[in-house]
């Protein structure tokens, strides 16, 4: 009879093991997740890398955790013209992304792969065009990570707010 108990809360932590991994959650302190309470506030401790709008509200990502903070001001912030990030070079290659700005929004987004090869080069032209599109859509640098390509979304991310910080009014 104990080993039957054992055994069947072996199994549920397993399994609650196992759901937690699947969700990816991240470790306390990372940078990329920093807690933010209801209100969208930071708590003490947590100190965002990237400005924070004001009067901005995070929305829950697909997980339930909140999103991080905005990166950019409104659109309507941004100078019209086309903007290149400085390439930043993440685990396998560096990505360089150019925006085209018209009407203060992003209307293009273009990113490169730059030095990767292999299977590097393969993840990362496969993720940039879901990463571009991600851009039009969000016209900031919150832009979901793509599954499987994770080193080359936060070089993206980087670079795209590189360009952003050009093109802000």
């Amino acid at each position: 009879m104990r080993r039957s108990v054992l055994a069947i809360i072996g199994t549920v932590a397993g399994t609650a093991l196992l759901v937690g991994a699947k969700l990816g959650t991240h470790p306390p302190g990372d940078p990329d997740t920093a807690a933010l309470d209801a209100s969208g506030a930071t708590p003490a401790g947590n100190v965002p890398s990237t400005p924070v709008a004001s009067g901005a509200a995070p929305n829950a990502s697909a997980t339930g955790r909140p999103a991080p903070p905005p990166t950019t001001p409104a659109a309507g912030g941004l100078k019209n013209g086309t903007f290149t990030g400085a390439g930043t070079t993440e685990q396998y290659e560096t990505v360089t992304v150019t925006i085209t700005v018209s009407g203060g929004k992003i209307t293009a987004a273009r990113g490169s792969c730059g030095n990767a090869s292999g299977q590097s080069k393969s993840i990362c032209q496969g993720a940039v065009p879901k990463l571009q599109q991600e851009t039009l859509t969000a016209q900031n640098a919150r832009i979901t990570t793509v599954s499987g390509a994770t080193y080359t979304s936060g070089a993206y991310r980087t670079s795209l707010q590189s360009a952003l910080d050009q093109a802000t009014a």
